[in-house]
């Protein structure tokens, strides 16, 4: 393990680094961390080296993008959808010439599909898993976490050749590309403005619309203290506490501290403003109180959920002579959109832009098919 976090060091590896016909690449933000997440480190591995780049030293990375961005070299990543958007977000570095190898792995219909099941079933690796929620900002680093991080690219090469053997084989390396092909179209994007930040939270259908306020207000007073510490929401009140005093509606300190998802400790350092919070959404009037969210059409539309399960059906049994899984034939938002063109020829699923070429050539046929058998008519004999 070569560690990088000076200009001359930086410059000799990409020296070496642009020569070669494929590297692989990892990073680690601290997500866990802290709520303004950031990349800590950047794991590159190529030529038989694996090196681990700084960025907090402030090294101006310019020239990793460059490599990173050329289509001569070839990029092997593993689940990188997430690597692909923060080195988006921090450095407006984009992608070129791709592999990732948890995509080959599903593609092949391998159940488990994480690097470290990867690792122990083609190379015998067990990865010691104890430093997965470290914090990748502390430094110095400890050279057991640092051994870890250079784990994570040291095999990435070797298993892609190997993954790709076994999905030429099957014919299904075209599949994989035109995935890569979409993965490299990645994006950091900040979320939606539009939908109100408590929303995104699991959970919210059962509750009603008092409820909601009060998950409202409690979900914006740990947002400011998140940011005004640094820290991930999480770590000042977890979701599952948030819910449950939204359900429960204490009317007192009393109440609260009978709610076993919210803990001593946060009773005692918080009890009081949220209470606070929790008067402040019962006494709102009614007019004020969040609506519910609308149900998802398919729901609402009781045709148009029947034909998404005649479309699954069909997917399933596609996914299962495939032994993949049926997400990757078609996942529900392809066949929601399916269903609600209703297409009468395989032509006209090119509307539905979600939908792969390679998807369309191995399910295209069956689902509209499926559809064009609904919507014959039916002839009756009248008597």
């Amino acid at each position: 393990m070569i560690w990088i976090d000076s200009i001359p060091a930086f410059d000799a590896m990409i020296d070496r680094l642009a020569a070669q016909s494929i590297i692989a690449v990892d990073t680690e933000a601290d997500s866990l961390h802290s709520y303004f997440d950031k990349v800590c480190l950047i794991q590159i591995s190529g030529d038989g080296e694996d090196h681990v780049v700084d960025p907090l030293t402030k090294i101006d990375l310019k020239r990793f993008g460059e490599v990173l961005a050329s289509p001569s070299v070839t990029k092997v990543l593993h689940g990188g959808d997430y690597d692909l958007r923060i080195l988006n977000r921090d450095f407006g570095f984009t992608v070129a010439n791709l592999i990732d190898t948890m995509i080959c792995a599903q593609l092949l219909g391998y159940e488990a599909f994480g690097l470290a099941a990867l690792l122990d079933r083609h190379f015998g690796l067990k990865l010691n898993k104890s430093h997965q929620r470290a914090d990748w900002s502390m430094r110095p680093l400890p050279p057991d976490m640092l051994d870890y991080a250079a784990t994570d690219t040291h095999h990435l090469i070797a298993l892609a050749e190997i993954l790709r053997e076994q999905l030429e084989a099957l014919g299904r390396w075209p599949w994989a590309m035109e995935e890569f092909s979409r993965l490299e179209c990645v994006r950091f994007r900040e979320a939606d403005e539009e939908v109100e930040a408590f929303r995104r939270l699991k959970g919210l259908g059962s509750l009603d619309r008092r409820s909601l306020a009060i998950v409202k207000e409690l979900h914006g007073w740990r947002d400011g203290l998140a940011r005004a510490a640094d820290r991930p929401p999480f770590k000042i009140i977890g979701n599952d506490a948030i819910l449950e005093i939204a359900r429960e509606r204490p009317e007192s300190r009393d109440d609260l501290a009978k709610i076993k998802a919210v803990s001593r400790y946060h009773f005692a350092r918080y009890g009081s403003e949220i209470m606070t919070l929790v008067q402040r959404a019962l006494a709102l009037p009614e007019d004020a109180l969040p609506e519910k969210s609308d149900a998802r059409p398919w729901m609402r539309d009781k045709v148009l959920e029947a034909r998404i399960e005649k479309l699954k059906k069909v997917r399933d049994r596609i996914a299962g002579e495939l032994k993949i899984d049926g997400s990757l034939v078609a996942p529900r938002h392809v066949l929601t959109a399916i269903a609600t063109i209703e297409p009468a020829e395989v032509a006209q699923l090119d509307q539905i832009p979600a939908m792969r070429e390679w998807q369309k050539r191995v399910a295209g046929e069956p689902l509209v098919a499926a559809l064009r058998k609904q919507q014959q008519p039916v002839n009756r004999k009248l008597f």
